[in-house]
């Protein structure tokens, strides 16, 4: 092994470790939105919506008028990043 490869290893290994980080928060972040989405629609036929919520997401729910949006937050990597997720559905059951 040459001294260049040997000075690059660490930073290649690095650049990788931070690409395998973004595609698990983004992967989380899609996740996060879907269950919004579910809470929000559950919120809004006045079923329980904290049944889809992910593990360890914090569930807040609002009302706007006719609709009712459900706000979803989680960390991510480690607590180094917090996603939020907010989805809304028309309320009242219909």
């Amino acid at each position: 092994m040459t001294a260049e490869l040997a000075a690059a290893l660490p930073a290649a290994v690095l650049a990788l470790g931070i690409a395998v980080g973004a595609i698990a928060a983004v992967a989380a972040q899609v996740s996060l939105e879907q269950s919004a989405g579910a809470a929000a629609r559950a919120a809004g036929r006045d079923d329980d919506p904290a049944a889809y919520a992910d593990d360890g997401a914090v569930l807040e729910v609002e009302s706007q008028g006719e609709l009712v949006c459900a706000v979803l937050s989680r960390e991510a990597l480690g607590g180094a990043l917090t996603l939020t997720a907010r989805s809304c559905a028309h309320g009242g059951g219909r």
